[in-house]
């Protein structure tokens, strides 16, 4: 009887063995949404030398985001004096309208108006460089230095690089007398990286109220990247959504008083012990109910054999797959919702019982959660705990919808994007920032964030940072990619 048992074990491994190899065989990505054909990127004649100047000139303009009403705004209107002397066709042909005084709305108008238009979006607006990192910089950050075919300067990625590309692009067709079938509409916000309340929202408010419906709207947020985590090699990433993001305030109370005479429970042990129960709340971490299995299935002709395998077989092997995510953060956080305990404090003495303690904890949402739920487990956690209670320190922002990877859009931006990286596949991503473009879902059949320069780890990490650079070859290859998508999307 044993030996039969361990008989029939020994076949149905086998035949599982057999199952999944051919499987992992036979297993191809998903073809492509439509049958897009994109336009011959390389025909077109660009002056990467002149276009690259005119970006370092847009990075002299020092506009930095505005925090309060009083900041001088002379740099942003001096921005938009030299965006219509510099690009004289299309202003000529487009027309401009100011929201909020210093977000700029462009409509080139189509010959067929039945057509949903395409929203083209930039910011304006760039971060500050603080003053103790100025001497880490090899040059002034906002002088608009070109140093071997490098563009240096706050804004040369982070986002004047797509503004002034989309202005080169649009510049490009008017000089040729081209005018679209479908309407394009360019959105450049001035408050993106304070959260565009004052830019992008009033901008999604006026379309809203216009009854626009876009085809699709595009925006930063991700790019091709020379080294995918899975991979090991080049990926064009398109962002079909961004994560949401909150900050939970925990709050104690306790009783004051001199140290050597504590109470059982003081204020900043209370708040602690909130703090670590809040912490270590199981949040579901899956590659369902998000971009990460479709990342991995665009991926899999890329992926060692043993990944290759696993996703194949991802009913099997999920927990292989999360596994191998969880060992790298980038992808870890495609998984689920990230915590980050960030701030605590009470008391300023030694010797003295503080009455109260505050700590900070920063939520990074997934599409799969919501805000409210999250409040109301981190609540439960520690309803038990008397004089502890917890809230949102400002109102949370959820993940925004997912995006469609099969539409005629998706189709489009990624045609292009091989056309113009044809060594990177192209596969859908999860922005873990935040973008403009989060606020366009309600005029807007899909968003989409991408930006076409191929980045390594050196390049990403002066977004924000010191020496923020952008290369000759990722400027013209944007150019390129934008002048393809007008033409394709809006001009046939």
């Amino acid at each position: 009887m044993v030996r039969l048992i361990l008989a029939g074990l020994a076949l149905l491994l086998a035949a599982l063995a057999g199952f999944v190899g051919y499987r992992t065989m036979s297993f191809t990505p998903p073809p492509p949404p439509a049958d897009v054909a994109a336009p011959d990127a390389s025909a077109y004649e660009i002056d990467v030398n002149a276009a690259a100047e005119r970006l370092a000139q847009a990075i002299r303009f020092r506009t930095v985001s505005l925090v309060d009403a009083d900041e001088d705004r002379t740099p942003f209107m001096q921005f938009h004096a030299w965006m219509a002397e510099t690009y004289p066709a299309f202003h000529a042909a487009a027309k401009r309208e100011t929201v909020s005084d210093l977000t700029l709305v462009y409509t080139w108008e189509g010959s067929d108006p039945g057509q949903p238009p395409m929203l083209l979006l930039a910011h304006q607006d760039v971060v500050p460089v603080p003053d103790d990192t100025r001497e880490v910089w090899s040059v002034d950050p906002f002088a608009g230095v070109i140093r071997d075919e490098t563009i240096f300067g706050r804004g040369a990625i982070d986002d004047k690089a797509s503004l002034v590309a989309l202005l080169e692009a649009a510049e490009y067709l008017a000089k040729q007398g081209r005018r679209p079938v479908r309407t394009i509409i360019f959105a450049f916000g001035h408050d993106e990286e304070i959260g565009g309340d004052d830019g992008a929202v009033q901008v999604a408010a006026l379309l809203e109220q216009r009854g626009v419906r876009a085809w699709f709207a595009l925006d930063e947020g991700m790019a091709a990247i020379a080294e995918h985590p899975l991979t090991g090699g080049p990926a064009s990433m398109i962002g079909i959504a961004e994560r949401g993001f909150g900050t939970l305030r925990v709050h104690a109370i306790g009783e004051p008083g001199h140290s050597s005479m504590p109470p059982p429970e003081t204020a900043i042990s209370l708040v602690s012990e909130a703090v670590v129960r809040i912490h270590d709340m199981p949040i579901e971490q899956r590659l369902e109910g998000g971009p990460a299995i479709e990342m991995m299935r665009a991926l899999s002709p890329e992926l060692s054999f043993t990944n290759r395998m696993a996703v194949s077989n991802e009913w099997l092997f999920a927990p292989l797959l999360r596994a191998r995510m969880a060992e790298n953060r980038t992808a870890r956080a495609l998984l689920g919702t990230t915590v980050a305990p960030t701030v605590i404090g009470g008391g300023d003495r030694a010797n003295v019982l503080p009455a109260e303690a505050t700590a900070l904890i920063n939520y990074r949402f997934h599409p799969r959660d919501t805000a409210a739920d999250i409040l109301e487990r981190a609540r439960a956690e520690v309803a038990d705990m008397e004089g502890v209670d917890v809230d949102w320190a400002e109102p949370p922002r959820d993940a925004t919808g997912m995006s469609s990877t099969t539409s005629s859009s998706y189709a489009l931006l990624a045609a292009l994007s091989r056309e113009l990286i044809p060594d990177a596949p192209v596969a859908p991503g999860l922005v873990l920032a935040g973008t403009d473009s989060r606020h366009y879902s309600d005029v807007a059949e899909n968003v989409y964030r991408f930006q076409p320069m191929l980045f390594a780890e050196d390049d990403l990490a002066g977004i924000h940072g010191n020496d923020e650079h952008l290369g000759f070859d990722n400027l013209e290859r944007t150019i390129r990619f934008y002048i393809g998508l007008m033409e394709a999307g809006a001009m046939q």
